[in-house]
């Protein structure tokens, strides 16, 4: 396991699929930094250089990842909830957001939506 800006890579992945463990990215971008250091597709994390993990740790350390990003996605949230949107109240109300049905299917967006909110108001 390599462990990069606090996150345990698994050594034995491809570079690109390794990297969707970082929280923020996904496929694509991972695929992107890849090419963008001039990594082969098919090279594994256990047989980068030293170099380039640490041209990937400056590259990484860019990017919004990990806890800034989640970070930076509740304060959206609770922007949305605090201006009296519609999408905040949804959320507030664990509800789906984007205009899916309720009638039938929402189980999955009530456990989801609001999850933060209500571990904030338990500890307060």
């Amino acid at each position: 396991m390599l462990y990069l800006l606090g996150i345990n890579l698994p050594d034995d992945k491809l570079v690109r699929i390794a990297l969707k463990s970082i929280y923020g990215v996904g496929i694509r971008t991972g695929e992107s930094i890849c090419h963008r250091l001039s990594i082969h597709p098919q090279c594994r994390l256990k047989d980068l250089p030293e170099a380039k993990i640490t041209q990937l740790s400056q590259l990484l350390n860019t990017m919004t990842i990990e806890s800034e990003l989640r970070r930076q996605t509740e304060t959206n949230i609770k922007a949305l909830v605090d201006m009296g949107t519609y999408r905040g109240a949804r959320h507030k109300a664990g509800f789906p957001v984007r205009g899916q049905r309720t009638r039938s299917n929402g189980n999955s967006a009530s456990k989801l939506n609001g999850r933060f909110l209500r571990a904030r108001q338990f500890s307060t």
